[in-house]
């Protein structure tokens, strides 16, 4: 049977507090009621977290820092675990859709592409071709997962795609010394897709095409450092990936509460990622319907849980720069005033 009291609980839950700037303009009409939020962090416990970015905080939690340039190594994570045996520096060069307006260029698909493993090859398979005259090769890890091995650092920093789903990529293009022969390569590389066989049969069906492909995550194998958590509940593949590679049981985000209660022990990672992509969007009804889900299916029961002793401790990480820890004694911290989510989320403490 589990022995409940050596159970401490980290949920990792990007974007909770904002920042949500247009948060304080809505009315109260238009608010859920957040009593249990705001009351849980006004008991808490908040401490100073180096984690701030909701990206590099899923490497931090393994404790992985960036190269020279900034970037994390997720191509070589990712293709370790999948087993490719690639060596060197490896880079992520995933399938993308990006779509084209007056005055940006947003990418609009990755993971949302759906390819099947037969057009993601027969992909590859035309690229290659076309990189053979460089020296390189595409390899396919999984239909949206395509990685690049190259002999040496090529000096680029890039951005991380899961960051840039909806958004403008101008701003946010590789940079660096070799920048330019990068840019070049993937010109080409779009001109090769834009009449090929698979995206026409997929633009026929009404599916979005496959018209580019995002270099990013560059970097070499990490060593598996000694980590703290024995057991990852998430439904993103990046952190999967990371947990994996360091022999972490990982496992989809359960349907409720009571599974992680039930049947976990020791240090256990839990990654709520809602609150992410509407404050991403800048859509604040989308975000406070998402913190509300949050506050209903998941902080509620974890809260309750916590006060009839069926784990330890309750670790908040929001990437804000700040965790918010919680016991049973200072849930009861009944003299601590409540204060609105909107003046969490503005002052962030």
């Amino acid at each position: 049977m589990t022995d409940d009291s050596r159970l401490d609980l980290t949920v990792y839950v990007p974007g909770l507090m904002g920042p949500q700037p247009v948060l304080s303009q809505l009315s109260s009409a238009e608010l859920p009621d957040f009593t249990v939020l705001e009351q849980a962090l006004s008991r808490a416990d908040i401490k100073p977290d180096p984690i701030n970015d909701a990206y590099a905080g899923l490497f931090q939690l393994f404790g992985i820092e960036p190269d020279s340039t900034g970037d994390y190594p997720a191509a070589a994570v990712c293709q370790s675990v999948q087993q490719l045996q690639l060596d060197n520096y490896c880079l992520r060069a995933d399938p993308v859709h990006l779509q084209v307006d007056m005055t940006s260029v947003v990418l609009r698909g990755h993971q949302e592409l759906r390819l099947d493993s037969d057009e993601a090859q027969q992909l590859v398979d035309s690229i290659n071709r076309h990189l053979h005259q460089d020296g390189l090769q595409l390899v396919m890890g999984q239909p949206h997962h395509w990685y690049l091995s190259l002999p040496e650092t090529p000096g680029l920093q890039t951005s991380p795609l899961p960051s840039l789903l909806l958004q403008d990529i101008n701003p946010h293009l590789p940079r660096g010394d070799s920048a330019a022969d990068w840019h070049r390569l993937m010109n080409e590389v779009q001109m090769l897709l834009y009449d090929h066989p698979v995206n026409q049969q997929r633009e026929a069906e009404g599916r979005l095409t496959v018209n580019s492909l995002w270099l990013w995550g560059g970097g070499h194998q990490p060593d598996t450092a000694s980590v703290h958590w024995q057991q990852v509940y998430t439904d993103d593949w990046l952190l999967d990936a990371l947990a994996r590679f360091h022999d972490v049981a990982s496992e989809d985000l359960p349907e409720s509460v009571e599974t992680v209660l039930q049947d976990c022990h020791g240090e256990v990672l839990l990654d709520i990622e809602d609150c992410l992509q509407p404050l991403r969007q800048q859509d604040p009804f989308a975000w406070v319907g998402a913190v509300e889900q949050f506050q209903n299916l998941w902080l509620q029961p974890l809260l309750e849980g916590l006060r009839k002793n069926r784990y330890q401790r309750l670790t908040l990480l929001p990437a804000n720069g700040q965790r918010y820890q919680f016991t049973k004694q200072m849930l009861r911290r009944w003299w601590r005033r409540r204060r609105p989510l909107a003046k969490w989320v503005s002052d962030g403490a």
